[in-house]
């Protein structure tokens, strides 16, 4: 907060010419830190700009220049100046998004209160902890506005009008409009909500997800078996909901829940995180089923390998919605293996060889796998009416999450490379790779507990290698 006083003292008779705008303002009245700093300059955006540059030694960035927006990096904190659009103050406001976002304050009069310049009753919205649209052109001048609408209602846990609803729901088309990124980077936002599926659903209500994705609408056509009351779209959202669940209560035993806590924290790119990523894949996991759709001699419907055909699309998606290459991997994993762990619960467990194949090919996004399939079969057993099945799977799934621990432990060598090499005179790479993989295998199948066992399993082996 001290950059203002400092930014007013430092531009000297320029400061005169600017307004503090936005979301500044509201995040003061609600008593948040704000590290973002909105300016509108009544003159010359870009020359104020770069003066705030000099004289707070910050960085200059022609940031949006062709809109008239111009930023200064000031260590972690963020400047943008804009050029007033319109005559005044007040036109420039009619331009903005909602209510509590237009607001504004002389520089020179900060921060009084009394001041505030607040056209459209924002203080009293905020107050009300309200979202309301400013006018008609709202969601027609930024179509991005309507997503906008739900992340601040997550974040802020407001309640959007019913107007501004109403608004969004006739013009929710124009979401097309918008470049998928920025898109993403609002509902990533959506994402870090521990309770993201509230805002899931009321992008649905909005009809705002269709219009994104357009692959939901035939999820909401599709879906109904003998397993599903409800369509496939509507099962999806409750697996969200039960995945949230999972991980905000993390009742697990400690060794399962410091690997499965630091699997869920790890980043895959510069702002969104692994947990992020399992919740598009809980959303996403059934996309398959339109296109897998067989109905038998009895007249029942199947979605035979609909995983496979699922990941293929979220595929596209990631691709479509400009993901990163790691973040667009996992979600594809998560898909394409969802059914694994169902499919091992049904047939009573798998077999040593079947889950080391698995620990191997997924490693660790065996942890995410398994807690999808965990909320898939919570959702679908809360649809049905058979809460009592729940207990029985979610203990499945946590003795194959502390199998995963093991096949984790087996990663540190019993015998080291050198070891073999010293000890058994193999020099050849390829046989010295293969006899620790087959060293960790048997660990794993618990056929080898210490060093001597290796040793002697590995003797065995040449002899045998000799006959």
């Amino acid at each position: 907060m001290a950059t203002i006083p400092k930014l007013i003292r430092k531009l000297g008779k320029e400061a005169y010419n600017l307004y503090i705008v936005g979301g500044y303002i509201r995040d003061r009245i609600l008593n948040k830190e704000a590290k973002d700093y909105d300016f509108v300059v009544q003159e010359d955006a870009e020359k104020i700009a770069k003066l705030a540059a000099e004289k707070l030694g910050g960085t200059f960035v022609p940031f949006m220049a062709e809109k008239g927006t111009y930023r200064v990096v000031v260590g972690d904190e963020i400047l943008d100046f804009t050029n007033l659009r319109g005559e005044d103050i007040y036109i420039d406001l009619a331009h903005r998004d909602f209510t509590m976002n237009a607001m504004a304050i002389k520089l020179t009069d900060y921060f009084e209160f009394e001041y505030i310049i607040d056209p459209f009753g924002g203080m009293m919205d905020i107050k009300n902890r309200k979202i309301k649209h400013v006018g008609v052109m709202t969601f027609k001048e930024d179509p991005l506005r309507a997503l906008r609408a739900v992340r601040f209602a997550a974040t802020y846990k407001f309640n959007i009008d019913e107007g501004t609803k109403a608004k969004i729901r006739e013009e929710a088309a124009l979401i097309k409009q918008v470049a998928s990124e920025r898109i993403m980077n609002e509902i990533f936002i959506i994402l870090k909500e521990k309770n993201s599926h509230k805002y899931l659903r009321m992008m649905e209500d909005l009809k705002l997800m269709e219009n994104i994705f357009e692959e939901v609408a035939k999820m909401k056509e599709v879906g109904k078996c003998y397993y599903h009351l409800t369509n496939a779209w509507i099962h999806s959202l409750k697996t969200v909901e039960e995945y949230e669940n999972i991980i905000n209560s993390m009742r697990f035993p400690k060794d399962v829940y410091d690997i499965v806590s630091e699997y869920l924290a790890r980043k895959l790119s510069s702002d969104n995180k692994v947990k992020d990523i399992i919740k598009l894949g809980a959303l996403f996991h059934d996309i398959g089923k339109p296109e897998s759709i067989y109905i038998d001699t009895e007249n029942r419907v199947h979605f035979y390998n609909h995983e496979i055909k699922g990941a293929e699309i979220v595929k596209k998606i990631s691709s479509r919605m400009k993901m990163s290459k790691k973040e667009s991997s996992l979600l594809k994993k998560l898909v394409l293996y969802h059914m694994k762990p169902l499919m091992y619960y049904v047939n009573e467990g798998p077999t040593n060889k079947s889950l080391f194949r698995f620990f191997s090919e997924l490693k660790d996004d065996s942890i995410g796998v398994l807690l999808l399939s965990l909320a898939d079969f919570t959702a679908t057993r809360l649809n049905l009416g058979k809460e009592e099945d729940i207990p029985k799977y979610t203990d499945f799934i946590t003795k194959l999450l502390r199998r995963y621990v093991e096949f984790k432990e087996t990663q540190e060598h019993l015998l080291s490379p050198l070891d073999i090499i010293i000890n058994f005179d193999i020099k050849d790479g390829k046989k010295l790779g293969q006899i620790l993989y087959e060293i960790r295998k048997n660990r794993f199948y618990g056929e080898i507990e210490s060093k001597e066992d290796a040793i002697e399993f590995v003797k065995e082996r040449l002899r045998i290698e000799k006959i």
